[in-house]
C-alpha cells in the first residue's frame, strides 16, 4: 500500500546543517519567487503547514522549518531567543540556494521570528502575513488586564518544566508518567505521524525547548524585537486575528470580552507596522488557523504577493 501523503511529516523531510553539531530540519517545496517562509507557533512543527504549504506549492517555492529542539530539528543553545532562531533559519537559507525575495508567514511565537527578519532585513522581504500572532507583551498586559491569566500561564510554564524533568526520566511505556507526557492520537492524523508526535513529547529536549522559548517572549525576545524595530513603510502586510482565538485560555465568560479586545488591540499595532498594513478577521476558527482555515491563510498569502507584484 502507497503511504499517505501525510506521512512525509512522519520523518525528517531534509536536515540541513546549521552549525558544526546541529541540523534543522526543513520542508522545502514548489517552484517560483518569491519564497514562503513558513515559521510554526510555539510547539509546533512543519506538520502544523501541512494543509498550506501544498495549496502554496502550486505557484510558488515554500520553505517550512521546525526550529532547533523542536520535530526533527537538533536542540540548540540556550535560552532559545528568536536571534538565534533567526540565525538558523538564514543559515539554512544560505545552505538550501534559497534566495529572495521572500514572503514571511509567522503563526503565534513565529510571528516573532519572522518580524524580527523583516527589522533587520527589509531588503530581502516582498511582504508578511502574520497568523493569530502574539502581540508585544500581550502576557504582560494581560496579567495587568485580568490578573487570573497571569496565574494560568505561570502554572501552564511550570507544568512544562515538570514535563522536561519526567521525559528525562525515561518513563516505561503504559506508566502513568508515560501516558501523561504522550501525545494522544489524533483522529484526523495518520498513525505514522501520531507516533512521531508522541516521540517527540517523550523527548527532554522538547519541553526544555518549549519552555526556554515561552520564557524569552515576553523577555530577552521581547527586548531584541524593541531593538530592531523599524517602520516598514510600504511593505505589504496582512495580520489574520481568529476570531475565537482567546478560547484557548479558557477564561471564565466575565473575562473573554476583555481578553478579546486587548488580543486584538495587539494585532491592529502590528498592522501599523507598515503603511500598507491591514488586519482581517477570521471567522468560526480558533488560534489553530493553519489547521482550522488553511484556505483564509492561502488566500492572505496571495493577496500580499499580488500587492509586492
Amino acid at each position: 500500500m502507497a503511504a499517505h501523503p501525510m506521512d512525509v511529516y512522519a520523518v525528517p523531510q531534509r536536515l540541513v546543517k546549521v552549525g558544526r553539531r546541529r541540523r534543522l530540519n526543513v520542508h522545502i517545496t514548489g517552484e517560483g519567487s518569491p519564497t514562503v517562509i513558513l515559521s510554526a507557533g510555539g510547539g509546533c512543527t512543519t506538520l502544523h503547514w501541512g494543509l498550506v504549504q501544498p495549496m502554496l506549492s502550486a505557484t510558488n517555492r515554500v520553505f517550512a522549518f521546525d526550529r532547533a529542539g523542536m520535530g526533527f530539528s537538533d536542540p540548540g543553545p540556550l535560552p532559545r531567543l528568536t536571534s538565534r532562531s533567526l540565525a538558523d533559519l538564514r543559515a539554512a537559507l544560505k545552505a538550501t540556494g534559497t534566495e529572495p525575495p521572500y514572503v514571511l508567514v509567522g503563526h503565534s511565537m513565529g510571528s516573532f521570528d519572522m518580524q524580527l527578519f523583516a527589522f533587520l532585513h527589509p531588503e530581502e522581504v516582498a511582504g508578511m502575513v502574520l497568523v493569530d500572532p502574539r502581540g508585544d507583551r500581550v502576557f504582560e498586559r494581560f496579567g495587568a488586564a485580568v490578573p487570573s491569566m497571569a496565574v494560568a500561564a505561570q502554572r501552564q510554564r511550570r507544568q512544562v518544566l515538570r514535563n522536561a524533568v519526567i521525559a528525562a526520566q525515561r518513563p516505561e511505556p503504559d506508566s502513568a508518567a508515560y501516558e501523561a507526557l504522550a501525545a494522544p492520537p489524533e483522529p484526523q492524523l495518520t498513525d505514522a505521524v501520531n507516533a512521531a508526535l508522541r516521540d517527540a513529547t517523550l523527548r527532554p529536549s522538547t519541553w526544555r525547548t518549549i519552555a526556554s522559548e515561552g520564557a524569552s517572549l515576553d523577555g530577552a525576545s521581547m527586548e531584541e524585537l524593541d531593538a530592531a524595530r523599524r517602520h516598514l513603510g510600504k511593505m505589504p502586510l496582512i495580520v489574520l486575528t481568529a476570531a475565537n482565538a482567546v478560547a484557548m485560555f479558557a477564561l471564565p465568560a466575565k473575562h473573554s470580552a476583555t481578553a478579546k479586545a486587548l488580543w486584538e488591540t495587539t494585532h491592529d499595532e502590528l498592522a501599523q507596522l507598515s503603511d500598507r498594513g491591514e488586519r482581517r478577521d477570521v471567522l468560526d476558527c480558533g488560534h489553530m488557523i493553519p489547521v482550522e482555515r488553511p484556505e483564509a491563510v492561502v488566500a492572505a498569502i496571495r493577496d500580499v504577493i499580488a500587492a509586492g507584484a
